[in-house]
């Protein structure tokens, strides 16, 4: 038998996973700095990557902002209410025809 969990059953970074390696690596006296230096290299972000990111990031900020106002403003109230007048008329021409 696996003393694996099935991997429907793991939840990543389990608190009591993380503290159990956590207190190994305290109790081993190992500098996670000096573990993690040799593993990670910095990738430096290309200045095109950079552009189209913040570029992103002010059009999402523009389509929150013009829907904050939209809301606001009670646009969609209005649009909701006219659509469940039409609605209801249909619904009378529906059973007009039956």
């Amino acid at each position: 038998m696996s003393a694996q969990k099935p991997k429907g059953d793991t939840k990543p970074l389990a608190l009591g996973d993380t503290l159990r390696d956590l207190a190994l690596l305290r109790a081993s006296s190992v500098e996670l700095g000096s573990v993690m230096q040799d593993t990670v290299s910095p990738i430096a972000p290309s200045s095109a990557n950079v552009a189209k990111a913040v570029a992103d990031s002010y059009e999402f900020a523009k389509q929150a902002r013009a829907a904050v106002k939209t809301q606001r403003r009670g646009d969609l109230d209005d649009v909701g209410r006219r659509l469940e007048e039409v609605r209801h008329k249909l619904e009378q021409v529906q059973k007009g025809i039956n």
